[in-house]
């Protein structure tokens, strides 16, 4: 009787297990999908690549192969600007008369 119970017990935790798996690989082929989709429509265009290629060869001096192109969302050079102008150190020192914790 209690080896039934076991059974029925592991019968059970097999099934929620299965369950399990099943919604995950749903939430992988899902995920997959959507990051189908953000490619196609984050592809960068022939005339982009050019452009680019002509960027960099002005740079460089000379034509360079050009491997990989990604899309980027982020605010990475927002971000570096706020950090800029929020700092609020000092970068130059005060002459000794204009200093209020110097000591005369």
């Amino acid at each position: 009787m209690a080896q039934d119970n076991e059974i029925a017990a592991l019968q059970r935790q097999i099934e929620q297990l299965t369950a399990r798996l099943a919604a995950a690989e749903k939430r992988i082929t899902d995920f997959d999908q959507m990051a189908d989709v953000f490619a196609e429509e984050h592809k960068v265009d022939e005339d982009t690549m050019m452009v680019i290629s002509a960027a960099v060869a002005a740079v460089l001096g000379h034509r360079a192969k050009i491997r990989q192109v990604q899309f980027h969302e982020g605010s990475g050079w927002v971000s570096a600007g706020r950090m800029e102008v929020q700092d609020h150190r000092k970068t130059q020192a005060r002459p000794a008369a204009q200093n209020p914790l110097t000591l005369h």
